[in-house]
């Protein structure tokens, strides 16, 4: 007889709670080839991309945003960051990192952030504000130093916020994109019981599943697999074109 678990579909997902970082940083690790940093006395993660242009780094800290995405890419000078607090759900996060995982990425560079929203039903005006049906969502693109930054934030009330996000101006907009997606995205999440404590139980729907136990383990490693294949698959990247040798001149 097969071993059954029992765990909650929550939605809205945005207020499912962060979930297992595992998620995110297990399958940046073993399914795209991200290494990893090492250091026993410090609460941290540190997860750097083959081409060393990428950084996520996950660091739990009271005052100021638990994960940090940032690129700078050392040849064309473009630098852009992302933010993400604790209790952002991991999925949301996953969108993004999934993404610019994506060997399709630089071809989506063209994406509109408000789209997903707007096929969602979510009030969405172009270049403004926009926010979920239940109004526990709220974002806006916010104008910081003569820069166009982005912002979300979730919230049990309107002075009680759950999490925020925050994306700089150089942000592709398809990295964008990709988080509208999956925070509008209407599918419940999964959280143990463990996951759920301190969830409101008066903002969420929240119903008790029982899968098998062998279904619960090979979640996460199944979803590295699915990563580790697209990366297989994708076509070698190809070779930087170097300006031609100067002629020589008697």
């Amino acid at each position: 007889m097969s071993i059954k678990v029992e765990q909650a579909l929550i939605s809205p997902r945005y207020l499912a709670g962060p979930g297992d970082p595992s998620w995110v940083t297990a399958a940046l690790h073993e399914g795209s080839g991200w290494s990893h940093g090492h250091d026993p006395l410090m609460p941290r993660v540190i997860l750097t991309s083959p081409d060393q242009k990428t950084l996520l780094r996950l660091q739990p800290d009271l005052n100021e945003p638990w994960w940090h995405l940032s690129h700078r890419d050392g040849r064309t000078g473009s630098v852009w960051n992302a933010s993400f607090g604790g209790g952002t759900p991991v999925e949301l996060i996953a969108g993004v990192t999934d993404a610019v995982t994506d060997p399709d990425y630089h071809a989506r560079k063209a994406a509109d952030p408000y789209q997903p929203l707007r096929r969602a039903g979510w009030d969405a005006v172009p270049n403004g504000e926009f926010r979920s049906p239940d109004g526990r969502v709220r974002g806006e693109r916010f104008n910081f130093s003569g820069s166009r930054n982005w912002r979300v934030t979730a919230s049990l009330d309107e002075d009680d916020p759950v999490w925020k996000a925050w994306f700089d101006s150089a942000t592709p907009p398809a990295v964008v994109t990709a988080f509208m997606q999956a925070l509008a995205d209407p599918e419940p999440v999964r959280r143990s019981h463990e996951q759920t404590i301190g969830l409101s139980r008066r903002r969420i729907t929240l119903h008790w599943q029982e899968w098998s136990a062998e279904s619960v383990t090979r979640a996460l490693p199944e979803r590295i697999e699915r990563l580790a294949a697209r990366r297989a698959s994708a076509p070698p990247p190809a070779p930087p074109v170097l300006p031609p040798a100067p002629r020589r001149t008697r």
